[in-house]
């Protein structure tokens, strides 16, 4: 009897163990120890920066970009309560759109974000306040091509709290991120263990191929070594591959909105583009 409760007892611990180790949570709102409150205006990390807090890594804008960001995760008192119970007295601002706002939504954000890698499927849940009360804004969580999940403000039925849930099918790199100002309470993740690095190349250069479409038509330009360019609908799926070391046009059979994931020995980036 003895050793049959010995042996349910570190059952038990290790059940526990394992579950604990599998849950990560970032508490913007209370943990003033590991999200200490910034002087106004002032991010937590500086302009042309990344960096991993906790395991959750932090990007304010590309050094090649043409303005610093100085404000992203700003952290200064905004209490909230939201409908799970869960409460908070600071918030962490995004402080604007996790992409330059004249190009609109891709997949893969270039400014304002936080990330974390997983080693296996999980659920990520933000808990967050739109960055001006009673306006439609976005939070997304994508894998860097599609978006695994998203939450909006004051639509359906959320006003201006709302809690993002999101389920990761792989292990791999996630990204959060906003479509304009949002407050960051809290975030975590369940079902995988979080072990975010960075690599020395994680700041990667820009392509400096254009891409731009006549008609069904998409046209690379400037295009100065060799490069590939992956084509994905909005919905992720890959829709085909080019390989090519000069300016080239391919066709794309439907209508619709596509984006370009161009990698050169220049740099990267994603494009997004209107076939019409």
């Amino acid at each position: 009897m003895k050793t049959k409760l010995l042996s349910i007892t570190l059952m038990m611990v290790l059940f526990t163990s394992i579950t604990k180790a599998q849950t990560k949570i970032w508490d913007f709102g209370n943990d003033t120890t590991t999200w200490p409150v910034t002087g106004s205006g002032v991010g937590t990390i500086g302009a042309d920066t990344q960096a991993v807090i906790d395991n959750l890594g932090l990007f304010s804008n590309d050094p090649s970009a043409s303005g610093d960001i100085v404000n992203f995760g700003s952290i200064n008192a905004s209490a909230a309560s939201f409908s799970d119970g869960f409460t908070a007295v600071n918030r962490f601002q995004l402080n604007g759109a996790g992409y330059p706002s004249a190009g609109g939504f891709i997949p893969m954000p270039t400014q304002r974000y936080i990330f974390f890698d997983v080693n296996g499927a999980c659920t990520v849940k933000v808990w967050f306040k739109t960055g001006s009360n009673g306006t439609v804004r976005t939070v997304y969580v994508t894998d860097g091509t599609a978006t695994v999940g998203s939450g909006a403000s004051n639509s359906g039925g959320n006003a201006d709290l709302v809690i993002v849930t999101a389920n990761a099918t792989a292990a791999g790199r996630y990204y959060i991120y906003a479509d304009a100002a949002c407050n960051l309470y809290k975030v975590s993740v369940v079902g995988a263990t979080v072990n975010t690095v960075l690599a020395n190349n994680d700041f990667q250069t820009t392509s400096p191929v254009k891409a731009y479409t006549n008609g069904r038509q998409i046209h690379l330009s400037n295009v100065l070594s060799k490069t590939q360019v992956e084509v994905y609908s909005v919905t992720g799926a890959l829709i085909r591959t080019i390989n090519t070391e000069a300016d080239t046009s391919f066709d794309v059979l439907n209508a619709g909105v596509y984006i370009l994931k161009i990698k050169s020995e220049e740099g990267q980036k994603s494009v997004k583009v209107v076939v019409q």
